[in-house]
């Protein structure tokens, strides 16, 4: 018998995506693959400016109250079974109705330290999306090994309530033999440069990288660090990126069709963080055939295997030293390159599929264990 599953599909929609709406986009677009398997529900805001398949029953409601309120509301008249939401946060009425709910986390490194959150979101952090992991969440889709091991760690979860479901190398971030051009062309970069992807915040380690950089370009004069992505000026560190040091230049946003040229053309991918859940910036840049560094903290080595250079991320010194063998070393970065496009080949979408078809099932199989 089909289950009717809920999924919270906002993402699907958003011209602009973070990292974890990224990954909540792929969640969803994938159940596009199965559209008879259950009975499937989408939940939006906003209406999908796109067709969806015919089986795939979907409600809008744009106004205030959307989650809190109007989102029970549908679990209730729908009889859903089972709820899946992309973020941490789960309206406190859904848990009277009799859909079981399962979250996808992306980490939990902000409870060993609150200050890794920027202050205008540690309120909802604290009050809502801590009591909903605690509370009100019956399964865990954790977007890797290394996130499954902080939950059960960090909140107690017991393992058979956590799924590990791995992102994908989407079609669309491949190798562009055109990069250099483009990027010189679309944002005036002329010569090499390395590139840093992702929301400028503590566990970034923005700080050691541009002290890390700064070393490189003592050495090569002519170096330049390009960095993509919102910046959260509520750290000196992030604060340092709005100043244009020597070399470095901000990109702000930048569209994913350009951003492949970008990844492209880099000389390497520098993202030494303190932790990642994931990291998806260092998936993406490894299907664009981009040679990286990363920290050996977390999730990352996960993502990265032997396929780039992985760095103590509390050492500056180590930083640079990655960062000048790519800049220097050209049969390094051919090597590199290549164990890149070979390890990203590794997370595929049909992979992605089974793992998310299995966690539901395994939801959907195990009492509630927040009644």
């Amino acid at each position: 018998m089909k289950a009717r599953i809920a999924l919270d599909a906002r993402p699907l929609v958003k011209p602009v995506r973070t990292g974890v709406e990224n990954v909540g986009a792929q969640f969803v677009r994938l159940v596009f693959q199965v559209p008879q398997r259950h009975a499937w529900h989408f939940y939006f805001a906003d209406p999908p400016p796109f067709s969806l398949p015919p089986a795939i029953r979907w409600r809008t409601y744009r106004g205030p109250g959307w989650l809190r309120g109007m989102v029970p509301l549908w679990l209730f008249l729908d009889r859903i079974d089972l709820v899946h939401f992309y973020l941490g946060y789960v309206p406190p009425f859904a848990r009277w109705t009799k859909a079981k709910i399962a979250v996808t986390v992306c980490d939990v490194m902000w409870l060993n330290d609150l200050s890794l959150i920027d202050p205008p979101s540690r309120r909802f952090i604290v009050k809502g999306v801590l009591p909903s992991l605690k509370f009100r969440t019956d399964h865990y889709l954790a977007i890797s090994e290394a996130t499954k091991q902080d939950l059960m760690r960090q909140l107690g979860v017991p393992s058979e309530r956590i799924s590990v479901v791995l992102p994908y190398a989407e079609a669309r971030w491949s190798p562009r033999p055109d990069a250099k051009e483009a990027v010189r062309h679309l944002y005036g970069l002329e010569g090499d440069f390395l590139l840093f992807v992702g929301v400028a915040k503590p566990n970034k380690n923005i700080g050691r990288l541009l002290d890390a950089f700064a070393k490189v370009r003592r050495k090569h004069p002519e170096a330049q660090l390009v960095v993509v992505g919102f910046i959260l000026p509520f750290w000196e560190e992030t604060r340092r990126l709005l100043r244009a040091e020597a070399g470095v230049r901000w990109l702000q946003y930048v569209p994913d069709e350009h951003l492949a040229f970008l990844y492209s053309a880099c000389r390497g991918f520098v993202s030494p963080a303190l932790n990642e859940g994931f990291g998806l910036p260092l998936l993406e840049a490894m299907a664009c055939g981009a040679p990286v560094i990363a920290g050996n903290t977390g999730a990352q080595p996960e993502v990265v295997g032997d396929a780039g250079i992985l760095v103590d991320p509390h050492q500056t010194e180590a930083i640079a030293e990655a960062m000048e063998a790519l800049w220097e070393d050209e049969a390094l970065r051919a090597q590199l390159r290549r164990r890149s496009l070979e390890r990203a080949r590794l997370f595929t979408p049909q992979q992605t599929l089974e793992q998310l078809l299995s966690a539901y099932e395994r939801a959907l199989s195990q009492p509630c264990s927040r009644r």
